[in-house]
C-alpha cells in the first residue's frame, strides 16, 4: 500500500491480492498510461486505490457512487 506523509510516497509490501475486470479499451488506456509513467499496472491500480480510500476518508467514509450508470449496466 501507498502512504503518503507530508507529501512524500513509502511503499509498505502488499501480501492482498485483487482481480479486476477491465474492458479491452481500459486495459489498453491503463497499459499505455503504465509505459509512458514508466510504473507496473499493478502500482497505477495500487495508487487508484489508495487515492479512494483517502478521499472516502476525509468524506467521513462516504463514497460518491454513480448509481444511475450502475443502473444502467444493469440493463435498468
Amino acid at each position: 500500500m501507498l502512504h503518503s506523509a507530508a507529501g512524500r510516497l513509502s511503499v509498505t509490501p502488499s501480501k492482498n491480492r485483487l482481480t479486476v475486470n477491465l474492458t479491452d479499451e481500459e486495459a489498453r488506456q491503463l497499459a499505455r498510461l503504465a509505459e509512458k509513467s514508466k510504473v507496473s499496472k499493478a502500482w497505477l491500480g495500487r495508487r487508484a486505490i489508495c487515492s479512494l480510500l483517502e478521499r472516502a476518508q476525509a468524506d467521513g467514509n462516504q463514497v460518491s457512487l454513480p448509481f444511475a450508470s450502475a443502473a444502467v449496466g444493469r440493463g435498468q
